[in-house]
């Protein structure tokens, strides 16, 4: 059998670690196998190990600076507001569009960033963060009715909802619902659709890290012991969900040898501390937040707008939020939101008296740059570069406030990390945290202490207590792969090479990652590597601004997680 004549199927889970797997195996049995007659290893994310640019340097197969994809948010040209990014951002080609310009057929299916979908040779279903499920999901457009009279109650992530009797409870069964939803949508796919690659993301293992990881250490006798069993049923549920569709794929008739990839963008584990990185830089003389907002009235003023803006999203439900967006129409609408949202995002801060600022989640820090912020004040030159110096030299410094031990390993300058034509947008230091519980995130808020502990953030009432790994998983089993082959030094740039590969498309010389050779008998992987490098790729067009009611709706999600 050769390299090319190989189907392809990947399963994502996102935030999926081996720290739960390996402890789990026995109860784990699909993924047991799979690993034992396959390959595995840890899969090396992103800096900053966040959905946004994890998934999308998976897709693409190239850094940050080709692909322009840093956050889920970013700074508007011209001013200091935030937008949401979506998929018609990202820069570069993935391998879903590669594929289909080779003829291929593809199908792809919940996958982060996908949203507007763009057109494939096939079908695909956006994913988060798309706001609603709507017909511009969905590509082509006429399958939008396929998926409502398949699922009629699709949803792509599930709310939070306080006022249920069990709010836990409640989002571990809407969480076990989404898996059974798209577990149905993918086992219909891909028995009635052609496929040569198909792509399905599971969200269910991020989602229930983050708000139940400190339930599995729970005493007995309190509320949260009895969910402690909700991370370990997601990651059942999803293991015999592995198990299904790994089967129709290799049981459907097709004479080609199916290759699967059980893969995620990140790991997981408990989450300590939330550092305010816009606070600690106004502490270190970098940033400075408007005198009001600091005064005994500002601080009152914040704290009742918290308070208003945290009632309005635990006691009115989704429809009743809905209805007073109707009501007051979307401009008077954006207009109070927006009065909202200014004593807590970057109006609070005083630009001209700033020199560098945080923005998004993990640990991203801009200078305030003439000739590229609004009101940039540090020179391009010598300034920038000692600015920078400095504050990569003090941000080595910063201790946990409780044991005194460092949280920095290291801060990058850009140009350390990425090239290609969106390196202009990148930030220009990158922090990386020597233990990823610790981390960092750019809120504007002027009264929030450099180091926060709590298990909700801001106008969210859903736990936080797990946050994000550098390392994912990667898990491949198949034809040509070596039966309990331990991969090393694995990264999401290398899925994309890896996958066309196997497709028998010729891989973009402009690719970053790299065959995972290992993985592979050397004659399979010798026919891989002579596809490497020698093909072409097109950039599909596409035209799209997410409203600012969408944009509000997706970053609700957004905060109960704690990225922004």
């Amino acid at each position: 059998m050769t390299a090319s004549a190989k189907r392809v199927l990947l399963i994502g889970l996102d935030g999926a670690t081996f720290d739960l797997i390996d402890p789990w195996k026995a109860q784990l049995p699909n993924l047991a196998q799979l690993i034992a007659t396959g390959g595995h290893g840890a899969l090396a994310s992103t800096l900053q190990p966040t959905t946004a640019p994890a998934w999308t340097t998976c897709l693409t197969g190239v850094n940050q600076g080709k692909h322009g994809l840093y956050d889920f948010v970013r700074r508007r040209s011209g001013s200091y507001h935030l937008e949401i990014t979506s998929s018609s951002q990202i820069g570069a080609p993935t391998f879903f569009d590669i594929a289909s310009q080779q003829g291929k057929q593809v199908i792809a299916l919940n996958i982060p960033y996908t949203y507007p979908p763009r057109p494939v040779n096939g079908v695909m279903i956006g994913g988060p963060f798309a706001p609603t499920v709507t017909p511009e999901l969905v590509y082509p457009v006429g399958y939008y009715e396929t998926l409502r009279q398949l699922t009629p109650d699709y949803f792509i992530l599930p709310d939070f909802d306080q006022r249920a009797e069990n709010p836990l409870l409640d989002y571990h069964q809407k969480l076990l619902k989404a898996i059974a939803m798209r577990e149905k949508l993918s086992l219909h796919l891909l028995k009635t659709e052609p496929w040569d690659l198909f792509m399905v993301v599971f969200m269910a293992t991020d989602e229930v890290q983050h708000t139940f990881w400190h339930c599995m250490e729970a005493a007995e006798g309190t509320p949260e012991a009895r969910h402690r069993h909700a991370i370990l049923d997601v990651y059942k549920r999803l293991d015999e969900m592995v198990g299904k569709l790994v089967a129709q794929a290799r049981a459907d008739g097709d004479e080609r040898e199916t290759v699967v990839f059980i893969l995620s963008d990140h790991g997981a584990g408990t989450f300590r501390w939330m550092i305010n990185l816009n606070q600690w830089l106004a502490q270190m003389g970098y940033l400075r937040f408007h005198l009001a907002t600091q005064s005994v009235g500002g601080r009152v003023k914040t704290a009742v707008i918290k308070k208003l803006a945290h009632a309005y999203r635990e006691y009115l439900p989704a429809q009743t939020r809905a209805t007073i967006r109707q009501w007051l129409g979307i401009e008077r609408f954006e207009a109070v939101k927006e009065n909202f949202e200014s004593s807590l995002l970057t109006s609070t801060v005083d630009w001209e008296q700033t020199q560098a600022y945080a923005l998004g989640a993990g640990g991203n820090i801009y200078i305030n740059l003439q000739g590229r912020e609004p009101n940039g004040v540090v020179t391009p030159g010598d300034s920038y570069d000692e600015l920078c110096e400095a504050i990569r030299t003090q941000l080595l410094t910063m201790v946990d406030p409780e044991t005194g031990q460092p949280l920095v390993r290291a801060v990058h300058r850009r140009e350390e990390l990425y090239s290609g034509p969106f390196l202009p947008q990148a930030p220009d230091l990158i922090i990386e945290w020597l233990d990823y519980a610790d981390w960092g995130r750019g809120q504007y808020d002027a009264q929030a202490p450099v180091f926060e502990r709590q298990r909700a953030f801001d106008f969210s009432t859903q736990p936080l207590t797990g946050s994000h790994r550098p390392h994912g998983i990667l898990i491949a089993n198949g034809s040509g792969i070596c039966p309990g082959t331990h991969v090393e030094g694995a990264h999401l740039l290398d899925i994309a090479p890896t996958v066309l590969s196997l497709l028998g498309v010729p891989t973009p010389a402009s690719f970053d990652g790299q065959l995972l050779r290992g993985l592979f008998e050397d004659e399979v992987a010798d026919q891989l590597d002579a596809l490497i490098g020698h093909g072409e790729m097109a950039l599909p067009v596409q035209a799209f601004d997410f409203s600012d009611e969408e944009q509000e709706r997706i970053a609700e999600h957004l905060r109960a997680l704690g990225y922004l």
